[in-house]
C-alpha cells in the first residue's frame, strides 16, 4: 500500500477511500487479535504489507514474522529483534518485547502515513530541527496545528473534525508506554463512533526531542555498537529476516 506516497496514485485516494482503508485495516488486525481461532500478533505491519484489491479493499499480507499467542497470553520476548524501521514499537526495539500493543503502534504509524501521504522513515524539518513523521505530528499536536498534516490532495473533500479525530487516534496508538495505547477493539469503536471522547495522548515512542541524536532507536543503530540483543532493521520497505535450516 505505497499508493498514498505515489503522486500518480494519490488522486484516486480521496478522503472516503482512505477512511475505508483505515477501517479495513482495523477490522483485519482486530480479527487477528481477537476474532480468529488463534490469537495472532503480526509483528510486521507496514505500508508494503497492506495490499489493495481493485476496489481499494485492504488485505494484510506477509505473515512470515507473525507469532501465535495462547488465549491468555498478553506479551512475549525475543532475543532477536527483526523488523522495519519506523514501524517497530519502542518496547520491541529496546527490550525485544512484543504484544498486541506492538501491532497497535505500527497501526498508528499507518494511520498517520495514510492521512499525510508521507512515510515515517522520511524526515521533516520543523522549528529548525529534523523530525521523523511521528515526532512531526506530535509537534503539530502541541502547536494545535494538526490540519497542516493532511495531504493537500484530500483537504478539499474531508471534514476537518473527522480527519483531526483520525490523527488523534493515530497519536494514541503510538504512545511510548504500551499500556497507554488502546486495544484494536477500542480503536474500532473510536473510529466508528464519533460520540466517544478521546483521551489526551501522551508523547510517542521515539520522539525526537532534540533531533535524531536523542532518538534511542537512532543510537541503537550506530555502526559497531555492541548489544546483548541481535538486531536487524530495514530502512526501506523490505523486512530483514534470518533463514535457518530445520
Amino acid at each position: 500500500m505505497n499508493e498514498y506516497s505515489d503522486p500518480k496514485m494519490r488522486n484516486q485516494l480521496n478522503w472516503k477511500v482512505r477512511c475505508d482503508i483505515i477501517g479495513g485495516i482495523t477490522r483485519g488486525i482486530l480479527y487477528l487479535h481477537q476474532d480468529s481461532r488463534l490469537k495472532i500478533i503480526h509483528r510486521d505491519l507496514k505500508a508494503s504489507n497492506i495490499l489493495l484489491d481493485a476496489n481499494m479493499n485492504p488485505k494484510i499480507a506477509d505473515f512470515g514474522m507473525a507469532r501465535i499467542f495462547g488465549m491468555d497470553q498478553t506479551v512475549a520476548n525475543t532475543t532477536r529483534v527483526v523488523g522495519t524501521f519506523g514501524y517497530m514499537s519502542p518496547e520491541y526495539v529496546t527490550h525485544g518485547q512484543f504484544s498486541m500493543k506492538s501491532d497497535v503502534y505500527s497501526f498508528g504509524v499507518l494511520i498517520l502515513e495514510i492521512i499525510s501521504g508521507k512515510k515515517n522513515s522520511s524526515f521533516y524539518q520543523m522549528d529548525g530541527l529534523v523530525n521523523n513523521l511521528v515526532t512531526y505530528v506530535w509537534k503539530l499536536w502541541e502547536k494545535k496545528a494538526l490540519p497542516e498534516l493532511v495531504d493537500p490532495g484530500i483537504r478539499k473533500d474531508c471534514k476537518s473534525d473527522e480527519v483531526i479525530r483520525y490523527i488523534h487516534i493515530g497519536l494514541l496508538c503510538v504512545q511510548e508506554n504500551p499500556t497507554d495505547r488502546p486495544t484494536m477493539s477500542r480503536i474500532h469503536q473510536m473510529l466508528t463512533n464519533s460520540s466517544i471522547t478521546l483521551p489526551v495522548p501522551l508523547p510517542p515512542g521515539f520522539f525526537f526531542r532534540n533531533g535524531p541524536e536523542s532518538n534511542p532507536l537512532a543510537q541503537r543503530l550506530e555502526p559497531g555498537q555492541s548489544s546483548s540483543k541481535s538486531f536487524a532493521c530495514s530502512v526501506d520497505e523490505a523486512t530483514i529476516t534470518d533463514v535457518n535450516p530445520r
